[in-house]
């Protein structure tokens, strides 16, 4: 078993809304049974897709295009773009 001392790590600092929204999300899904998001859920996960290079167009109301960094456009729901802003945040840390 390693030994992980936290107070010798930096933690990586945080630089969008949503960092620090995500785990009141969470809970919130978890309490109800089902993703549910809110219109300021979902501003949060575009705005941090965004800053993470890719391009978020809402269509109607309830499907959404991502264009990523690397050029792969996909639509989606709603849900499953803050899905992809949860992945894209997970590879970060």
């Amino acid at each position: 078993m390693q030994e992980h001392l936290v107070t010798e790590e930096r933690p990586r600092p945080v630089s969008t809304r949503f960092e620090l929204a995500v785990a009141r999300m969470i809970d919130a899904w978890l309490a109800a049974g089902k993703v549910v998001l809110s219109e300021s859920d979902l501003r949060l996960a575009r705005e941090f897709l965004e800053h993470t290079g890719c391009r978020v167009e809402m269509m109607d109301g309830q499907r959404v295009r991502i264009k990523s960094d690397k050029g792969r456009i996909r639509e989606m729901s709603r849900e499953a773009a803050v899905v992809a802003a949860l992945r894209r945040l997970a590879a970060l840390e």
